[in-house]
C-alpha cells in the first residue's frame, strides 16, 4: 500500500481507503429485497368508509322511525279500545289509571327509579287501595317539589264501552283526593 492510501484515524490506529471488491462482504442484494418486501407489508391501512356510512344510516333511520315524542308514553291494556276524538293534544308522562270493567289499575314510575308502583283495585267506588297509593304518590311529589308545585295531574285510559258511570266513580276520588288535572287518553291517529 501506498502512503496516500493509508490514513491515520482516531487513537492511533490506521484506516484503509475501502476499494473496489468482487464480492461484498455483505449480500447487499438480499437485504434490499427484505427491505422492500418489509416496507411493502408496512403499507397502510385503508378502511373502506362507505360501507360505515350505510350501517349508521340505517340505524338512524330506524332509531328516528322507532322514536316518538307524540304521547306513546302509556301501556294500553289489549281489553281496551281507546275512544277516537277530533280533537287532542300530546299527552306527558303522568301517573296512569286504567279502567278495565270492573277493575281499576294505577301505574306510576317510582321517584328513586327503583320499580314501578302498582296497584289494582275493584271498581266499586271507594277504592281503597287506590286512595292509598294517591295519597302516597301526593306526600312524594310534595316533599319533591313543594306544595305550590304539586299539580295533581294524571292519565286516564277507560273502553270506549266502559259506563261513564264506572269513570265517573275513579274521578270521584281522584277529586277527593287533590288530583284535579285528569287527562283523557284518546285514539292520536284519528286526533287532528
Amino acid at each position: 500500500m501506498s502512503e496516500n492510501e493509508k490514513v491515520k484515524g482516531n487513537m492511533n490506529r490506521l484506516v484503509q481507503v475501502p476499494g473496489n471488491h468482487i464480492h461484498p462482504q455483505f449480500d447487499m442484494a438480499h437485504t434490499r429485497h427484505l427491505i422492500g418486501h418489509r416496507k411493502a407489508k408496512k403499507k397502510s391501512f385503508t378502511l373502506n368508509l362507505a360501507p360505515m356510512v350505510d350501517m349508521f344510516s340505517i340505524l338512524v333511520i330506524y332509531l328516528i322511525m322507532n322514536f316518538s315524542s307524540t304521547g306513546e308514553i302509556f301501556f294500553v291494556s289489549k281489553d281496551i279500545i281507546i275512544p277516537k276524538a277530533s280533537k287532542g293534544q300530546p299527552l306527558q308522562s303522568f301517573p296512569l289509571i286504567s279502567v278495565v270493567k270492573e277493575k281499576v289499575m294505577f301505574d306510576a314510575e317510582n321517584a328513586d327509579g327503583g320499580e314501578s308502583l302498582y296497584v289494582e283495585d275493584i271498581n266499586e267506588g271507594q277504592l281503597p287501595k287506590l286512595r292509598k297509593m294517591l295519597q302516597a304518590m301526593r306526600k312524594i311529589e310534595r316533599q319533591i317539589g313543594g306544595e305550590k308545585n304539586f299539580r295533581g295531574q294524571v292519565n286516564l285510559q277507560a273502553d270506549e264501552k266502559t259506563p261513564i258511570e264506572e269513570v265517573k266513580k275513579v274521578m270521584r276520588v281522584l277529586v277527593d283526593e287533590g288530583w284535579t288535572g285528569i287527562n283523557f287518553i284518546i285514539d292520536p291517529s284519528s286526533a287532528s
